[in-house]
């Protein structure tokens, strides 16, 4: 275990606690209003580390849905992470136990995943900066969570506090550091119209954010398609 590696990772992933803390915050806060105790919501953020499905989840619990309904909406909205992580794999091969890099991949998300492809430009992956950077954002999500759950009798209303609005922030600024030429930003734009034109033609691709899966697929493939000419 490389300790400056890990040292490193977790400082990177301190921005992306700070994002997570309202949100897993919010979480804990509903999910006590929805009837979980502070150890089910815990454990969903444990065991799930998912925020956009958990909060699906517990939309489905509080309208008092099928378990399946939950388990296909959640496959629906984390199938991105198959494509996060396949796309890891150039970087992490001959550098990171495949065994290894497999257990670590359980803490990928959104976030992660971007600092962890900025770095990769620039220095070569290692399994203690992975573990550093994965495991600080989950226990940022968990301790969040927690936190939120104890003192949800005290909130009532989290949409005051404009909550809802720190993941999208955060998911600008990543995207912001990942843009390095020109090409770079016609594939945001690309990938934010398609998703946007799809939501409009399939309204119901949004409620699964199935657009977003379809926008990222298109958008990585002219990614790759530009770079290769």
């Amino acid at each position: 275990m490389d300790r400056f590696e890990l040292k490193t990772g977790a400082k990177d992933a301190v921005p992306v606690v700070l994002g997570y803390l309202p949100l897993g915050f919010a979480f804990g806060v509903l999910a006590t209003q929805a009837g979980m105790t502070v150890i089910q919501a815990t454990a969903m953020s444990i065991l799930c580390f998912t925020g956009a499905g958990q909060y699906i989840a517990l939309g489905v619990i509080q309208a008092q849905g099928a378990v399946i309904t939950a388990v296909i909406a959640n496959l629906l909205v984390n199938v991105r992470y198959f494509l996060f992580t396949t796309s890891m794999v150039p970087f992490l091969k001959n550098h990171v136990n495949p065994v290894i890099a497999s257990i670590l991949s359980y803490g990928v998300t959104d976030e992660t995943y971007a600092v962890a492809m900025n770095r990769y430009q620039s220095h070569p992956p290692t399994a203690s900066y992975m573990a550093g950077l994965n495991l600080t954002a989950h226990l940022g999500w968990i301790s969040s969570t927690l936190l939120g759950a104890v003192l949800g009798s005290m909130v009532t209303n989290t949409d005051r506090f404009g909550l809802a609005f720190a993941l999208p922030a955060m998911y600008i600024c990543l995207l912001v550091l990942l843009i390095n030429r020109k090409s770079d930003v016609l594939i945001a734009l690309f990938s934010a119209i398609l998703c946007l034109v799809i939501g409009y033609v399939w309204p119901w691709s949004m409620s699964n954010m199935f657009n977003i899966v379809i926008a990222t697929i298109a958008a990585a493939t002219l990614g790759v398609m530009i770079r290769e000419q």
